[in-house]
């Protein structure tokens, strides 16, 4: 005899919850906020330059960075300020 779990239709309500909210907010042209901090891989894909780059600016000081753990983040306002600050004009 198969047993139905009492919690099934509790989980397949916030499914469809969690489906309608996802829609609605598609629906709308909202898109996430942006990350406040990043990975150096995650600055690299977004700004299209080598993770080594922001890693050597990290550990020269020329950007801020944090290590909470494991990984290395970086502030996204500081890096787009120090771009800002040391573009050139080709």
């Amino acid at each position: 005899m198969d047993t139905k779990n009492p919690f099934d239709a509790l989980l397949e309500a916030f499914r469809a919850i969690v489906r309608e909210e996802i829609a609605a907010a598609m629906a709308n042209g909202k898109r996430p906020a942006p990350k406040e901090w990043m990975t150096a891989a995650e600055l690299s894909a977004l700004y299209s330059m080598p993770k080594t780059w922001f890693e050597s600016r990290g550990r020269s000081g020329d950007l801020e960075r944090t290590k909470p753990g494991r990984r290395v983040l970086f502030k996204r306002r500081d890096v787009e300020l120090f771009l800002e600050k040391n573009k050139r004009s080709h």
